[in-house]
């Protein structure tokens, strides 16, 4: 005896969803067991489920089938060959009885007149079947030999495909602060709708042995929110966002959920020089901590930048840059476009050999056309053992083989670099007596 449950059964529902495309399905159903059924139909299942992941409590399952042998034309039409169906008039609604003899693809069909055996090929009226065939089903299931007991719940977990999450965040710049919107944009393309459920969401790397699904369109809100709609907690050693209330997922469908709130956040600008670049890059630069008014670990993704124009408070867009997961107490670096105003020259403007030593001197003149001060960083990769000359600014060592300039050129004005520094290229010789 079989017994059937579908999502109309639900009693609880929870979905944790994790960034790397996949995502865990936690389901209580009533089932109302009698002790005579041998077989359970769980259907309303998400169609991209791992079958090798499924855990069952409350019942003894004997073996389990993956049903998704779904209804169609041609599949109804295949179950009836040499069976019985009838052809009724769609004038009269006369209907008479045939033998389906083959189908041939896109509904076409041979059938044979039970009375008159006549053959008919191509006809144009409707063909009415008995019923729906065994074997087919209308929606994916999962169907378990199960061994008789009495039992008014299951509780049923799975891990499915054609689930996905990131981060988005709206950045609204002003003069020395900002402030920022994260959302959570959840995508379900499993093939379920999961109603009024209970979602979690996990930001990490957790290792699949498969490869992760594509990274989903990219959307973005803007909001004057101030209550983010999750909590966050670490777990594990990852972080997870639990949504404070029970929402509904459809299937096809993609939500936007408010998971951060931040203002008046200070950051500091400035333009970052490459020597393999022509021009500067324009960088945004703040600190995760709670001094800050943020604090909290951010999970990767976009964030977009906007700033008011103030002749008519419109809010513009300037620039987005991409984030990893990034922990609280780190420092957060936006390269959010190229400056216009900031231009610049990087030239060896010398190499000499001298007493064992490669000399090499740098120069790099930086003009600002702004009408404030500029904040101009650069680096500068040596190699070998070397030592600095002469520098006509302070640098500072960031490793045994890079170097960083940082200097704040003038509104509308020049500053010249120079630096020398030299490389040892002597080689030690030594003789075996």
């Amino acid at each position: 005896m079989s017994k059937l449950s579908n999502a109309a059964d639900n009693k609880e529902i929870a979905l944790t969803i994790y960034s790397s495309g996949f995502g865990a399905v936690k389901e209580v159903r009533k089932v109302n067991l009698t002790g005579v059924e041998t077989e359970l139909i769980f259907g309303d299942v998400a169609q991209l489920i791992e079958t090798d992941s499924l855990l069952v409590e409350g019942i003894e399952v004997l073996e389990f089938n993956y049903d998704f042998d779904l209804v169609s034309r041609d599949k109804l039409l295949t179950k009836y060959i040499d069976k019985e169906v009838f052809l009724k008039d769609r004038k009269t609604g006369v209907k008479k009885a045939c033998r389906l003899l083959s189908v041939e693809g896109e509904g076409k069909c041979v059938l044979e007149d039970r009375e008159t055996k006549e053959i008919y090929l191509d006809t144009q009226e409707e063909i009415v079947l008995p019923s729906l065939p065994s074997g087919l089903i209308v929606k994916p299931a999962l169907v378990w030999k199960i061994a008789k007991s009495v039992a008014e719940t299951v509780k049923v977990s799975y891990l499915s495909k054609g689930f996905n999450w990131k981060a988005n965040y709206v950045v609204e710049l002003m003069e020395k602060t900002f402030n920022i919107i994260g959302w959570a944009e959840i995508e379900n393309l499993s093939g379920a709708t999961f109603e009024n459920a209970r979602i979690k969401l996990i930001a990490g790397d957790v290792k699949r042995v498969e490869d992760e699904l594509s990274v989903i369109e990219d959307r973005y809100m803007l909001s004057k929110s101030t209550m983010a709609q999750a909590e966050e907690k670490t777990f594990f050693d990852y972080h997870m966002y639990t949504l404070h209330h029970p929402t509904t997922v459809k299937n096809q469908q993609t939500k936007q959920i408010n998971i951060l709130n931040g203002g008046k956040i200070p950051f500091k600008q400035y333009y970052k020089l490459d020597r393999y670049e022509e021009k500067a890059d324009i960088v945004i630069e703040f600190n995760n901590n709670k001094k800050s008014g943020l604090g909290i670990p951010l999970p990767r993704g976009k964030i977009k930048l906007y700033k008011t124009d103030e002749d008519d408070g419109s809010l513009e867009f300037i620039g987005e840059d991409l984030i990893d997961h990034t922990p609280k107490d780190e420092i957060v670096q936006l390269t959010v476009g190229k400056a216009f105003d900031i231009t610049f020259k990087y030239t060896e403007s010398d190499k000499k050999m001298q007493n064992g030593f490669e000399h090499h001197e740098q120069t790099c003149r930086i003009k600002n056309h702004k009408e404030e001060v500029a904040e101009v960083r650069f680096e500068h990769a040596v190699w070998g053992i070397w030592e600095m000359v002469s520098s006509t600014h302070k640098y500072k060592k960031k490793s045994a083989n890079l170097i960083e300039f940082v200097v704040n050129v003038p509104a509308d004005a020049e500053i010249v670099v120079k630096f020398e520094y030299k490389i040892d290229i002597r080689k030690e010789i030594i003789i075996k007596k």
